[in-house]
């Protein structure tokens, strides 16, 4: 069986030599002249075959998985102790201290590799080891922000023109919509996207809610996504399931938890916590203070985390459901299922029964920034390798220039940002975003926000090349021990 996440998390050594390989490899792409090609090759091989733990071995006709995580426990050890004098607590690097010691760190790892390959020879090959060793894929997390979240389309434009493709996508709330998209192909195309906007406005997009709330938190406005967005989640005549996206995608949602012998919550007060908010200046700090109240009201509640496309259940969810759901903001957009869909309605209700929850609502008051579901998503097998490198974006970090009426919904959100933020090897803060209101820009302003997401990304975009790999097989660690090099 594969270890646990918490065996993965807690192996000895593996979150500070983590830290090391970060903090190194900015190094190297900020002084590409400080190593050698060979020396560099060693000291990166060193450092990613720390954080290998299941090994995923195409041997013969059988696809197997080899736990070495413990395996490696007293190599990690040693490994850190050569590094940590190199390496001070802000991660500044001692470039000519750790070049003297690469000698010695190309003997461990390649002590490490044989004994390894020794170990488990019977169920481990030289090439599924040095795989995994030298490539790792890419786990995306979209964080929540409403129009803030358009700047990440700058950075799909970025990663698409480097040849990086996700190979796992989480999102929540506009994440979740934007991160579904993405999701639908393999490549990005930008134009595309950019022609569906263009025909896109505020009242397609949200009226005023008169149905009633079934399975959504009730509000002000109503998203209408399928009007809008519906064919862009079509194929052959049917909606696109999350498990129909050529890139595996979860949509993060809230759902308040059932109490047994208790009777559900009143949720009406939503559907009219933001009446005439855009057009009664006066009413303006009276809605902002209920507004406060509620969700501050509303975070106290017994939630509880949904990732839909999770597990064999909700990876039946139609995709734009879930972003749906997942961008619903309480008091402000309400998202329900259609009156006429059969299918997802009961699918719904199994999915709330299986939960025991009563509604579902905006991911972002139970995990803004689902990093740590796109790992854990790659370390379940939704993608070819194992152990991934975590890239969070992030436009919602509280600002004095956002909208005030969202003030109380970013401090919500940066309290559920902080384990994504841990979790994540690299998260981009993005700056100069839109509005979290404006979910309609223009066709100037989305041309705006995504040349803004373009010039913050780019500079991360080396690094991540770097981290992904592949990295070079580096002689004295593979060659030397197999005679000829064992993986291309």
């Amino acid at each position: 069986m594969p270890p646990t996440k918490e065996d993965t998390d807690n192996r000895v050594y593996v979150k500070e030599l983590s830290d090391f390989e970060c903090a190194i490899v900015h190094a190297m792409v900020k002084d590409p002249r400080w190593l050698s090609e060979v020396d560099e090759a060693a000291l990166r091989w060193a450092l990613s075959l720390a954080r290998v733990s299941i090994v995923e071995n195409f041997g013969g006709n059988a696809v197997g998985l080899v736990d070495i995580g413990h395996a490696t426990d007293t190599y990690r050890q040693q490994l850190f102790l050569v590094l940590k004098n190199f390496v001070d607590s802000k991660n500044v690097i001692d470039q000519k201290g750790l070049t003297g010691q690469i000698a010695i760190i190309r003997k461990l790892v390649r002590d490490e590799r044989k004994e390894l390959l020794e170990l488990y020879r019977n169920s481990l090959s030289a090439r599924a080891l040095d795989d995994a060793v030298r490539k790792r894929p890419l786990a995306l997390a979209l964080g929540g922000g409403g129009g803030t979240s358009f700047i990440f389309v700058g950075a799909f434009c970025e990663l698409e023109e480097a040849g990086i493709i996700p190979s796992v996508i989480t999102g929540t709330s506009m994440g979740a919509l934007l991160g579904a998209y993405r999701a639908r192909h393999k490549n990005f195309v930008f134009s595309n996207l950019q022609k569906a906007m263009v025909p896109l406005n505020w009242e397609k997009v949200a009226k005023p809610l008169h149905l009633s709330s079934k399975f959504g938190l009730p509000a002000t406005f109503r998203l209408y996504l399928r009007e809008v967005f519906g064919l862009e989640f079509q194929k052959d005549h049917r909606n696109l399931r999350l498990s129909d996206l050529k890139i595996p995608f979860r949509a993060t949602v809230s759902g308040i938890t059932h109490i047994e012998g208790q009777p559900d919550p009143d949720f009406s007060a939503y559907e009219h916590l933001l009446d005439n908010v855009s057009t009664e200046t006066s009413s303006f700090r009276v809605k902002h203070k209920s507004m406060t109240r509620a969700l501050l009201d509303l975070a106290k509640k017994p939630l509880r985390p949904i990732y839909l496309g999770h597990d064999e259940i909700t990876s039946e969810f139609d995709a734009l459901d879930a972003a749906g759901f997942s961008a619903a903001v309480p008091g402000l957009f309400h998202y329900d299922i259609a009156a006429d869909d059969k299918r997802m309605l009961a699918l719904t209700a199994e999915v709330m029964r299986h939960y025991g929850v009563v509604r579902l609502f905006d991911g972002g008051f139970v995990d803004n920034l689902p990093a740590k579901e796109a790992r854990e998503a790659i370390q379940s097998g939704a993608a070819l390798g194992r152990d991934p490198f975590v890239l969070a974006l992030d436009g919602f970090a509280p600002n004095l220039h956002a909208h005030w009426l969202f003030l109380p919904l970013m401090r919500v959100a940066a309290e559920h940002s902080r384990e994504g933020r841990r979790v994540a090897h690299l998260t981009i803060t993005y700056r100069r975003v839109l509005s979290p209101l404006n979910l309609v820009p223009s066709s100037k302003e989305f041309e705006r926000v995504v040349a803004n997401g373009r010039e913050e990304t780019l500079p991360h975009i080396a690094f991540i090349q770097k981290m992904l790999g592949p990295i070079p097989v580096p002689a004295g660690v593979v060659s030397e021990l197999d005679g000829e090099v064992s993986v291309s």
